[in-house]
């Protein structure tokens, strides 16, 4: 009989990973809070199940949005509480460290493994199974894990204890966004100056300038295509309020989150289901009355 996993909140993110598990031949049984978002994965071809029935599960992998909805079911929910029979709890959100390593603190005390392993890589990277992880929690967690990371993440990297692959996504998170805003000034600039954004990429891909932001989304940021594609400029308002909180309690001044902040507001305010793209619309001229 397959490995059974209960998948909590599969999203934007979460939703192709468990389709990759499922591909890998173990038995996925999902959870979703709306009943509307539960008939879309089974339309999807998952299977899905009451929370009690998910807790229950020998494996847990788990997508929640943010560091309220894991403090909420982990620490706060009775009922998921009294049915929690996993040996192995996988949390890919980006969330404070604090509240990961108080998360392994309270289900290591029933025996449970608790892993922090957020990803970087985007839907698109989920659904190709080339995520990167972030591994944070114990030697002997990462080994019982390791085979329900594989078909989702290409790399994988164990960082350190409890709460250690999160504080380090944060890092990455910071990156992201000030390579995203740096993007979106680059664009204004080429628009401004009338350059086919193709040429521009092709150019600035070859040397110094280049980053993996840049080649994603100069040329939508310079035509102005916003929409959509998972990645909105509103879910990462918190990923910001969490950087903010790195820097803070590290007690360093950073010199670039700032800008970027006021960047994010001005973009988010027209577009806030646009792609990271849309943030070269915070440069653009207020049209006239």
């Amino acid at each position: 009989m397959a490995q059974k996993i209960g998948f909590i909140a599969p999203g934007v993110m979460g939703e192709p990973m468990a389709q990759r598990l499922r591909g890998a031949g173990y038995e996925v049984v999902a959870w979703a809070r709306r009943a509307e978002r539960a008939a879309e994965l089974e339309a999807a071809g998952l299977r899905t199940g009451t929370l009690e029935e998910v807790a229950a599960c020998p494996v847990i992998v788990s997508c929640l949005r943010d560091t309220a909805a894991v403090e909420e079911l982990f620490l706060r929910n009775e009922a998921f509480s009294e049915h929690l029979a996993a040996e192995l709890v996988i949390e890919h959100a980006t969330i404070a460290p604090r509240v990961s390593r108080q998360v392994h603190a309270h289900l290591a005390e029933r025996g449970i493994h608790y892993l922090d392993a957020a990803v970087s890589g985007g839907p698109a990277g989920a659904a190709e199974g080339s995520l990167v992880t972030m591994v944070g929690g114990s030697g002997e967690a990462m080994a019982l894990a390791r085979p329900y990371l594989e078909p989702t993440c290409g790399r994988i990297v164990h960082i350190g204890g409890p709460g250690s692959g999160v504080a380090l996504k944060l890092v990455n998170q910071h990156l992201v966004v000030a390579h995203s805003v740096a993007a979106a000034e680059a664009a204004a600039l080429i628009r401004d100056a009338g350059i086919e954004p193709e040429g521009a990429l092709e150019a600035l891909m070859g040397g110094w300038a280049g980053s993996r932001r840049l080649e994603l989304q100069l040329v939508d940021s310079v035509r102005g295509e916003y929409g959509p594609d998972g990645a909105d400029l509103d879910l990462f308002r918190e990923i910001l309020r969490l950087v903010g909180g790195a820097f803070e309690d590290a007690g360093i001044e950073s010199a670039l989150l700032p800008g970027v902040e006021e960047t994010w507001d001005r973009a988010a305010a027209k577009h806030p289901r646009g792609r990271l793209a849309s943030l070269a619309s915070a440069y653009e001229a207020a049209p006239e009355d």
